[in-house]
């Protein structure tokens, strides 16, 4: 499909699902979004299929994850496919009670299984380069995304070779605060603890004070859009939960060269400084402001935010 170098690893693909995979919704489709880093692949090489579950899809998924360096190894191809309902990648119009029947773990597989089916049979016709068919095929992921990639190879073993399944979920709680306290504890080891506990302190008066004002004016200062107070939270907590892991999931220590960092100065208001840290995020991410809304309005939102307190 292109000639000379692939194409860049941001630009957008999309593959026509049902809204139902098994029946309902009367034959509807809609557009999922994925993304394709074909820098490394040589023919015959694996594909390496990932998900960022209930985030947006990016480029840092096949650009700078554990899978990039096993493509590099492996002249292997990356993939990664947004989620149904989450980012762009929306089958409904809303996200209501009614449209939100379709939003099962069982469409959610059936989703990334007709993609892969497509790349082994006609990989022409969900990828911008040649690639040859019947590719063997790996699926990644970590948390949520995790538990897909372990799905995926027990429901579909005729697709998916094996799985990756980091951190997967094999108990689920509602209230999770231990995970909370074992990040607290990492922030107290590299020396900003109080400080970070004293801006949460005062972001949260803001957002449960009710005051447009004072809300309108966080969100210019953090660089996060005009949302709901309540998205607003869900927002700053799932940009800061991407550093709560990294101490696990990278080579570097993301909590303290990325978080930390920022509370150093002690003539710097916390706020102030939980703000550039959150702003240096959306720009380490590559994050548009559709983007951030996208995150805030999703399950990361937090529908009444005074029961987190």
């Amino acid at each position: 499909m292109c000639a000379g170098a692939p194409p860049a690893s941001s630009t957008q693909y999309w593959i026509t699902q049902p809204v139902d995979h098994f029946g309902g919704a009367g034959g509807a489709t809609w557009q999922q979004q994925y993304l394709v880093n074909a820098t490394f692949y040589r023919p015959g090489g694996p594909i390496y299929v990932s998900t960022p579950g209930e985030s947006p899809v990016s480029a840092r998924y096949i650009d700078n994850s554990h899978f990039t360096l096993l493509a590099q190894r492996t002249s292997g191809l990356l993939v990664t496919l947004e989620h149904r309902y989450f980012g762009v990648s929306n089958p409904m119009p809303d996200l209501s009670g009614a449209s939100l029947q379709f939003l099962t773990i069982e469409n959610a597989l059936a989703d990334f299984a007709a993609f892969i089916r497509a790349a082994k049979r006609t990989p022409s016709s969900v990828f911008p380069i040649p690639v040859v068919a019947n590719a063997q095929v790996i699926f990644g992921g970590g948390s949520y995304s995790g538990n897909i990639a372990a799905w995926m190879r027990a429901r579909y073993p005729d697709l998916v070779l094996g799985s990756w399944a980091s951190s997967a979920i094999v108990y689920g709680r509602l209230q999770n605060y231990q995970f909370d306290q074992s990040f607290g504890r990492h922030l107290a080891q590299v020396g900003c603890a109080q400080r970070v506990s004293q801006a949460v302190s005062d972001v949260d008066a803001i957002l449960l004070s009710n005051n447009s004002t004072q809300l309108a004016s966080m969100q210019a200062k953090f660089g996060i859009p005009a949302l709901s107070a309540s998205d607003s939270a869900g927002l700053l907590a799932a940009l800061i939960t991407t550093y709560s892991m990294a101490p696990i999931t990278t080579a570097g220590d993301y909590v303290e060269s990325r978080v930390c960092s920022f509370f150093g100065n002690a003539s710097i208001k916390a706020t102030d400084a939980y703000a550039a840290a959150i702003r240096s995020t959306i720009q380490q991410a590559g994050l548009t402001q559709q983007a951030l809304v996208q995150i805030g309005d999703s399950s990361l939102g937090i529908d009444n935010y005074e029961l987190g307190q």
